[in-house]
C-alpha cells in the first residue's frame, strides 16, 4: 500500500507564475509572460529587500489562493485517488487554510495538508517535511514523494531510503543530482512512471 507526498507550490500549482505576475504588477516591472525564475528565490528579477516586500504583498493578495495547477486535477486524482494522499507545503501556517481551498477549488481530492520544510516563519522552527511523512505514515506503507527542492528530497530519503523519490525539474535545481532520486521533466513522467497503478 502506498502513502503519497506532495510539496504543494512549484508542484502542484503554479507558485512563480503568480508570484511573478504580482510582482510585475507591484514592481512595474518590464519581464516577458513566459518569464521563468533562474533561482529558488527570484534573485535574477528582485533584489533581498524586494523579495520580503513582494513575499508579504504576495501573502495578502487573492494571487495567493488562485494558483493554477500544474498537473491535469482529474488525471492526479485517477493515478493516486486510491491512496491516501497528503500535501506538504513551506508556507506560512496562517496562510494553510487558504492553499488548502485553493488546491480544492482546482479540484485535488486528497486527506490532508500540513506545513514543513527548511523555512521558518515568526521565528518558529518547522517540522522538516521527514518529519510530517513520519508522523502520517501508517504500518506497511510504502513512501511516493514528490519535491521540486533537493533539500526536501534529500530530507526524506535519509529518513525513508526505500521511498520513491521525485524531483520536479526547474532551473534552480538544474545541476543536482542523486542516483535514488527520480528526476521529473514535468508531470507526464511521475503519472507515467511511478510505482502506483491508476485507479479507476
Amino acid at each position: 500500500m502506498y502513502c503519497c507526498f506532495f510539496d504543494v507550490d512549484g508542484v502542484m500549482l503554479d507558485f512563480d507564475g503568480g508570484f511573478t505576475r504580482t510582482m510585475k504588477e507591484y514592481f512595474k516591472l518590464d519581464i516577458d509572460d513566459d518569464y521563468v525564475p533562474e533561482s529558488f528565490w527570484f534573485s535574477d528579477l528582485l533584489t533581498k529587500e524586494q523579495v520580503v516586500e513582494g513575499w508579504d504583498y504576495f501573502l495578502k493578495s487573492n494571487e495567493f489562493e488562485r494558483l493554477k495547477p500544474i498537473v491535469d486535477p482529474e488525471h492526479f486524482n485517477a493515478k493516486f485517488g486510491a491512496y491516501p494522499v497528503h500535501f506538504i507545503t513551506n508556507i506560512p501556517p496562517d496562510c494553510l487554510e487558504r492553499r488548502v481551498k485553493n488546491l480544492r477549488n482546482a479540484g485535488f481530492k486528497f486527506k490532508s495538508a500540513h506545513c514543513g520544510g527548511f523555512i521558518n516563519y515568526e521565528g518558529k522552527t518547522s517540522k522538516t517535511k521527514a518529519e510530517i511523512i513520519q508522523e502520517l505514515l501508517q504500518a506497511d506503507e510504502s513512501v511516493i514523494f514528490v519535491d521540486d527542492h533537493p533539500d526536501n528530497c534529500l530530507n526524506v530519503l535519509e529518513s525513508f531510503p526505500d521511498a520513491e523519490i521525485w524531483l520536479m525539474s526547474r532551473p534552480f535545481n538544474a545541476d543536482f543530482k542523486h542516483p535514488e532520486i527520480r528526476r521529473a521533466i514535468d508531470w507526464s513522467e511521475v503519472l507515467e512512471h511511478s510505482g502506483t497503478p491508476a485507479s479507476h
